[in-house]
């Protein structure tokens, strides 16, 4: 019994040491592309003229996991991994947006200037969407509430549990506004159709739910 119990307190042991590695080789392996392509301008003066507070900006990030996202949660060229949304402080955009302490020396959500942001996106592999019918004023309080839960400090959703508010992940605090807060949009309720729903980056670039303004995937592929 003492065998088999030392024996899988040191599997445990490799297990966290294994997942700790992984993310810390990834990290690095984030800070090299970041570095490569610190000189490339991701957004035009054309394109940031477009952007209004309250709007959602997609990016491809760098690293083993973006990859394994990119591949696995879209279903076309489009590969984004990651979500924020944009807010305005003194006239300057920033961008709030909801990481893992694995990647990111915050756990949860967090606020970095709109440059910051970018400088983490793979050149070309950026889009803006707005909520359907979405005015400025619509804009302005999806910008508050994104700044509500900056502000409650909340933790990433490690776990994945999309219909609990407590913990969110990028994505998730995305839909937790448009549907629970504002109300103002309608998503899956079958179980099923809400899981797949949600364990996918798709729907953040369906047009079902948002107007694309920005997206640099279709500029690369008709050029």
């Amino acid at each position: 019994m003492k065998k088999t119990l030392f024996i899988l307190i040191v599997l445990f042991c490799f297990l966290i040491i294994g997942y700790k590695l992984f993310f810390y080789l990834d990290h690095q392996s984030e800070i090299r592309e970041k570095s490569k392509h610190k000189e490339i301008t991701r957004l035009t003066t054309g394109e940031l003229n477009l952007i209004r507070e309250g709007d959602f900006i997609l990016r491809k990030g760098f690293g083993f996991f973006s990859d394994f996202i990119s591949k696995n949660l879209n279903d076309s060229i489009i590969d984004v991994t990651h979500a924020g949304i944009i807010i305005k402080e003194r006239d300057s955009l920033f961008v709030i947006h909801s990481l893992s302490s694995d990647v990111s020396d915050i756990d949860g959500v967090q606020i970095q200037s709109l440059d910051t942001f970018l400088s983490y996106s793979a050149p070309n592999k950026i889009i803006i969407t707005r909520a359907k019918n979405c005015d400025t004023i619509c804009g302005k309080n999806i910008a508050e509430r994104a700044q509500f839960y900056l502000e409650k400090e909340i933790p990433f959703d490690h776990n994945g549990n999309y219909d609990d508010d407590d913990e969110l992940y990028c994505t998730e605090m995305i839909w937790n506004i448009l549907e629970k807060d504002l109300k103002t949009t309608t998503i899956p309720t079958d179980p099923e159709a809400r899981k797949d729903f949600f364990f996918s980056m798709i729907p953040m670039y369906d047009t079902t739910y948002f107007d694309i303004i920005i997206n640099q995937y279709e500029s690369v592929n008709t050029k």
